[in-house]
């Protein structure tokens, strides 16, 4: 009876989930306004996850500045808080024996905004806590630290820096993942500095960026300092403007992998090439589309030299001034977690959807799908769904509401399992111009 009564329990779970998220929705009452521009997500100079290394290009974020801008431009505190409830209906994410938990998040930030004349400097800290009612061994507390620096040295030159430390932890049955981890989570510390020099500016003829960067991973608890690694980049990027609306680009680079352990058989060189086209069509529609190779040379013999092919692209419309839409494709080199995994390539395609209802009522939608594909045979196929909903009460007070789907199929046995989150959250954040 109890078997049968949990096998129900777990038929109707993703029904319960979506109850709740439209139970939350604040929307029924939303008044009709004149809507608003979306405003462009900010993108952090160095803020990607662990594991995925990748040749992707940092955002230009002083692009604006070949305009004229407005002097003296503010200091700008920015703090930010979200807290909230929600509901995990697979916690472990596993095929078999699928427990379900509620869980409390707590989200801080804040970010030093300032200028000194034309330069543009940024410190900041954010941090993302969570505790479950039954399963402790779930709970995590991830923070980071960065701080970056944009300088204009002068009309054509720019100097780009950043750091940062990110103190993360490994998801469970995510790529990054191991298969089997009966404690608690894998913690793990990451460190990245990065400078980028940028001679001509995006509105000129040419542009070229060399580029550096050093990274080390560092696992913290586990016994997991098998996977610690530094890592060594080095990149060239050059751009030729064809006309005002279209441009070429080559980039290419050279990353050393050195793992810390001697039986840790991944230690090898990359050397990627791409090149492609970027374009701004009209005010709707940009985007830059990269192919290329990406060439492995592996210490260990037994892996030996591997050539592929390489992509990264990224395309943004926008139908109207409340509605983008972002599509993506991109070919990353991952280390698999297990022992013995060797490294795969991770295919990843995705799209995204942000529109403005109202002034009050916004809505993010993104679907992302990747496809692993290791060495060994494995063969994994991801699929995330994200949605949410978010009613601004206030200029300074936000409510949203958040479904997540996640799901694996492996040609693994085992290894499948589908996940479906639900969270609420209640959003405060304000500036302070100086």
């Amino acid at each position: 009876m109890a078997n049968d009564a949990g096998e129900s329990l777990d038929r109707i779970r993703p029904a319960v989930a979506l109850l709740l998220l439209a139970a939350a929705l604040p929307c029924a009452h939303a008044q009709q306004q004149p809507l608003q521009p979306v405003e462009n997500i900010r993108l952090e100079q160095i803020d990607r996850p662990a594991h995925y290394s990748s040749n992707i290009s940092i955002p230009d974020a002083t692009a604006a500045t070949d305009a004229a801008a407005p002097s003296p431009l503010p200091d700008v505190l920015q703090l930010r808080l979200a807290t909230g409830f929600g509901y995990d209906d697979n916690v472990f994410r596993t095929e078999s024996d699928t427990r379900s938990d509620y869980f409390w998040n707590v989200r801080p930030a804040i970010v030093l905004d300032g200028w000194a004349g034309k330069h543009n400097l940024s410190i900041g800290y954010s941090g993302d806590y969570r505790t479950y009612s039954n399963y402790s061994t779930e709970d995590f507390y991830d923070h980071r630290i960065f701080a970056n620096a944009n300088l204009d040295l002068t009309r054509k030159v720019d100097l780009k820096l950043g750091a940062q430390v990110w103190w993360g932890h490994d998801p469970r049955g995510a790529p990054e993942s191991r298969i089997v981890n009966p404690g608690d989570l894998d913690t793990w510390r990451d460190s990245r500095v990065k400078a980028e020099l940028i001679y001509g500016r995006e509105i000129t003829r040419a542009q070229i960026i060399p580029s550096v960067e050093f990274t080390q991973q560092r696992y913290l608890n586990n016994n997991q300092s098998d996977r610690d690694y530094d890592r060594q980049d080095y990149g060239l990027r050059g751009r030729w403007r064809f006309t005002p609306r279209l441009y070429g680009v080559v980039e290419g680079g050279i990353a050393h992998i050195d793992y810390l352990d001697p039986g840790n058989s991944l230690d090898r060189d990359e050397y990627w090439i791409l090149g492609g086209v970027g374009w701004q069509a009209t005010a709707k529609t940009s985007g830059e589309i990269l192919i290329g190779a990406l060439n492995q040379d592996f210490d260990d013999p037994a892996f030996g030299d591997s050539t592929n092919l390489d992509w990264n692209g990224r395309v943004y419309w926008t139908p109207k001034p409340y509605s983008k839409v972002t599509a993506f494709a991109r070919r990353t080199s991952v280390d698999a977690p297990s022992p013995g995994g060797g490294n795969y390539l991770a295919d990843t395609f995705g799209v995204g959807w942000r529109h403005a209802f109202t002034e009050q009522l916004e809505l993010d939608l993104g679907l992302e799908h990747t496809l692993a594909d290791y060495d060994t045979g494995r063969k994994d196929k991801y699929w995330r769904l994200d949605l949410t909903l978010r009613q601004s009460i206030t200029n300074w007070m936000d409510v949203t509401a958040t479904y997540q789907f996640l799901t694996r199929d492996s040609n693994v046995p085992g290894l499948d399992y589908d996940d479906n989150m639900v969270i609420l959250e209640l959003e405060l954040g304000t500036d302070y111009v100086f």
